[in-house]
């Protein structure tokens, strides 16, 4: 993960309103501003990223594998702007509400379940984990997270004051991957444990969980009383295979469902997301409660934006598709380039990531050793929390002429390193 500078000295007095007034702060003042103590958990940038920052800095041109952005390989959806103007010519009353407009809320309840008060509009599903976990747990409290999983949860968790503590899933090729029930079993229920995440498919392990395990973690957060957030947004873009059952719906236990138009609909600019309550029919009016005064003290979406969801729900079948097929054809060509003695493609099951996989003698850190001798950014596995050394993370999303001279320029540069040592 990037992580940030260390925070300022704190000084041992601030001045206060009594002070009297000055021209303005010397510039030695400044030095002894200080910020929270969750700012400064995170410490330095690791080195990759540093050193990416100062090749591209010096002016150095990179070939960047990592790029998950859609709009930057012509994904989304033609008729998105005309949907938008429409809204955008009769939304001009505000009327707040803390679950975003009901015919939005209508949309959602009629295409993915469940009554139009079971959810919530927030800009981000980072904004809804942010909501749920100030909600959902208490400071110094621990969220429960796959690992290899979503970069971000950690340092969302530390924003809101929680400490992660991961479980983990394992891989087995060609087959796949396969959750650790034991431990995340262990891990939920150790002290001081608030609430669990899961993300399904994974990223970057494109794994769904299967039903037995989709089962095995519902049953374990009923009998420990504890919530969980469902990651879904990478649902729909399921590789080979029919996309498994989603989280709503469930009834006995409290499950907050995360999805929104960023993935769905290939369009993270318009900054839509929502959040889905399921759970015992008693439990949820107290729980609805306590999120619409989390939500009330922000309103973060645009009345344009909520006004449009209908309108641009009836997109997504069909961006859902094409998105499906450029992830097809890029999946196949990486597998047919990338692959060899000492070179696997794991196996994907959905999503917009793939893990390579490259065993052998070679650099310590082989993604750093692509970033300088050869000027490509890959992902290094560790990002994920996967300690393989030779685990590499590259974007399935580029157009299929791009793609493929992204891995035909990476399995050069593989060789090369082989060589070098």
């Amino acid at each position: 993960m990037p992580d940030r500078p260390p925070v300022p000295t704190r000084p041992a007095e601030r001045p206060t309103s009594a002070d009297p007034p000055t021209d303005g702060p010397a510039d030695d003042d400044w030095a002894t501003v200080s910020g929270s103590r969750r700012w400064a958990a995170t410490g330095p940038v690791n080195r990759w990223s540093r050193r990416r920052a100062e090749l591209s800095a010096a002016g150095v041109e990179l070939t960047d594998l990592t790029d998950t952005n859609p709009t930057h390989f012509g994904l989304g959806h033609p008729g998105l702007p005309e949907v938008l103007a429409r809204a955008a010519r009769s939304s001009g009353r505000y009327d707040p509400d803390p679950r975003g407009p009901r015919p939005a809320r209508l949309a959602l309840s009629e295409r993915y379940g469940g009554a139009p008060d079971d959810y919530w509009l927030t800009s981000s599903t980072s904004e809804a984990y942010s909501w749920l976990f100030a909600l959902s747990a208490d400071p110094g409290q621990t969220v429960a997270a796959p690992a290899p999983g979503y970069p971000l949860i950690e340092p969302l968790a530390h924003h809101a004051g929680l400490t992660v503590q991961t479980y983990p899933s394992h891989y087995l090729h060609p087959y796949g991957w396969w959750l650790d029930r034991e431990r995340f079993a262990a891990v939920a229920a150790q002290p001081g444990t608030g609430l669990v995440t899961v993300v399904s498919p994974g990223n970057p392990t494109g794994a769904y969980l299967d039903a037995a395990e989709r089962q095995h973690v519902l049953e374990v957060c009923r009998r420990l009383r504890l919530p969980l957030i469902a990651d879904e947004v990478f649902a729909p873009h399921a590789l080979g295979r029919t996309p498994p059952q989603r989280w709503g719906g469930e009834t006995g236990t409290v499950v907050w469902a995360l999805d929104g138009l960023s993935k769905s609909l290939c369009a993270p600019g318009v900054k839509l997301a929502w959040i889905r309550l399921s759970g015992p029919a008693r439990l949820k009016p107290a729980l609805a409660q306590g999120l619409d005064r989390v939500a009330d003290a922000f309103l973060p979406v645009a009345t344009v934006t909520a006004a449009a969801l209908p309108g641009l729900l009836e997109l997504v079948d069909q961006q859902v598709d094409s998105t499906r097929r450029r992830l097809t054809w890029n999946l196949a060509q990486a597998k047919a380039v990338l692959s060899g003695d000492r070179i696997r493609l794991r196996q994907v099951d959905g999503g917009w990531i793939g893990l390579l996989d490259v065993s052998g003698p070679g650099p310590g850190d082989l993604a750093l050793a692509l970033l300088e001798r050869h000027h490509l950014a890959v992902h290094p596995g560790w990002f994920y929390d996967l300690a393989e050394p030779g685990c590499l993370a590259l974007s399935l999303l580029p157009e299929p002429d791009r793609m493929a001279d992204h891995c035909r320029s990476l399995r050069r540069a593989l060789e090369s390193v082989e060589e070098a040592g």
